[in-house]
């Protein structure tokens, strides 16, 4: 029995985890949802108020987001930028001299004397501070096309949404092989989990960066909530909750992607930590919604998004551990076969959605080939991560995008590598050769992470 279930975690849940994405792809690729009517009178919009959270963010970066909406079609008269920063007065003082505000913007920036939590907080304050009829969130790294926001609020009107969110696009300043796997695996997942579940009628949640809500659902849920770090999701659950129509919209979004494995690590492990938050905290709102049960069902997959990588890591331990202990365990080739023809699908996916964004397929396979390794190399602090998010106070550390960072995170998964690939050494000498093959591709992963980790990948 141990056995099977073993086979199950590493290879039947994560395979099934990868066609979900799949299929949703599939459907959310299809045509352009934000096109609909267009309302071009700009006259006739909403006050629109964009909250920008901000803390250690160079100057120049603050000042390309102010210039970047400043370009975007709305009526100057109705837009207004709220920017939140929890940085030390100094720093503060820096900001307020230094931005160049354009005479016909309204820019407003605020310090957050008394810091309670962390984004959500910061968005809550936000969110008393502004005027607007429209909400929409950005980070302080993101860009917008001329029409984003236009095209967006088409699609919100039309299908009569409270919220609506934007299709992200990654984009990076440094041009790494992670950076190129994330730009394309941001789009793939952004017409995944937002534009396919939105056709295929499941329930979106929103994006922290790039989600334009009205204030009067926002009002209604009591907006952020600070002590929450996950603060798109666990706003989704309260907002679906209380019968509020979240939709997906193609309108483009540019976001910033980690460069580098430390960066990479910080993200992935706040975000393990911050669905998990979610479906803990918030489970009580998504099982008591007024939606169908395959729709509830379906969210709380959806927020268990980590449980495959982590269930492969822990099934991992427990295959190297039996092969040191004698104890006989092995993979079965039909489970085996059907992942590997999974990964293959999805891999031809991916490479034909780089050939899309102007990447070669030999730059496609080695940019996937470091994500999968990286993803799989810090799997460990995912396991971590998600177990954190049972803590009753959470903490977590914002992503150094576009700057390193420093962590000693190489040497445990080093440590993970070894183990396993001796483990591997052992099966071969048993003859269980379809089991050294999977704990010798496994253990790869983490060594070529940590040759990634010495070299500041």
């Amino acid at each position: 029995m141990l056995n099977i279930l073993l086979n199950l975690a590493i290879f039947i849940i994560p395979s099934l985890a990868v066609w979900n994405q799949i299929i949703l792809y599939i459907f959310g690729k299809s045509g352009d949802i934000a096109n609909l009517i267009l309302l071009n009178n700009e006259s006739n919009l909403p006050k629109l108020s964009i909250i920008v959270p901000t803390k250690g963010e160079r100057i120049e970066v603050i000042q390309g987001l102010i210039d970047n909406i400043h370009e975007a079609i709305w009526d100057r008269n109705k837009l207004e930028i709220i920017i939140v920063s929890d940085d030390e007065q100094e720093y503060f003082d820096k900001l307020l001299s230094t931005l160049i505000i354009p005479p016909d913007l309204d820019v407003r920036i605020f310090r957050r004397e008394k810091k309670l939590g962390y984004k959500s907080g910061a968005l809550a304050f936000g969110l008393q501070k502004s005027t607007g009829d429209l909400i929409l969130t950005l980070d302080v790294d993101a860009r917008i096309e001329k029409d984003s926001l236009i095209k967006a609020y088409n699609h919100m009107v039309n299908l009569g949404c409270d919220a609506i969110t934007m299709e992200w696009h990654g984009y990076s300043n440094i041009s790494t092989s992670l950076a190129k796997a994330l730009m394309v695996s941001t789009v793939l997942t952004s017409k995944s989990i937002l534009r396919g579940r939105d056709k295929l009628g499941l329930k979106v949640l929103p994006i922290g960066c790039g989600t334009i809500y009205k204030r009067s659902a926002l009002e209604a849920v009591n907006g952020w909530d600070y002590k929450m770090i996950q603060d798109d999701y666990e706003l989704g659950a309260r907002l679906i909750n209380k019968g509020f129509k979240v939709c997906a919209s193609s309108s483009p979004v540019y976001v910033e992607v980690p460069d580098n494995l430390i960066a990479f690590y910080v993200q992935q492990t706040r975000w393990a930590m911050g669905t998990m938050e979610v479906l803990y905290w918030r489970f009580k709102y998504i099982i008591s919604s007024d939606i169908k049960l395959w729709q509830k069902l379906e969210i709380i997959a959806y927020l268990s998004q980590y449980i495959p990588i982590i269930l492969t890591f822990i099934s991992a331990i427990i295959f190297a551990i039996a092969g040191f202990v004698g104890i006989r365990l092995s993979m079965n080739l039909p489970m085996f076969i059907i992942w590997a023809i999974t990964l293959s699908i999805y891999a031809s996916i991916f490479v034909n959605s780089a050939k899309k964004s102007g990447i070669d397929t030999v730059t496609a396979i080695k940019a996937l080939g470091r994500l999968s390794a990286y993803t799989v190399g810090i799997s460990p602090f995912l396991l971590i991560g998600t177990i954190n998010a049972f803590k009753k106070t959470r903490t977590y550390i914002v992503t150094p995008k576009g700057k390193k960072a420093k962590s000693n995170i190489g040497y445990p998964i080093l440590a993970f590598g070894v183990f396993f690939i001796l483990s591997a050494f052992l099966y071969m000498f048993r003859g269980d050769f379809l089991t050294f093959i999977w704990l010798a591709y496994y253990s790869i992963a983490f060594l070529y992470t940590f040759i990634a980790y010495i070299k500041g990948l």
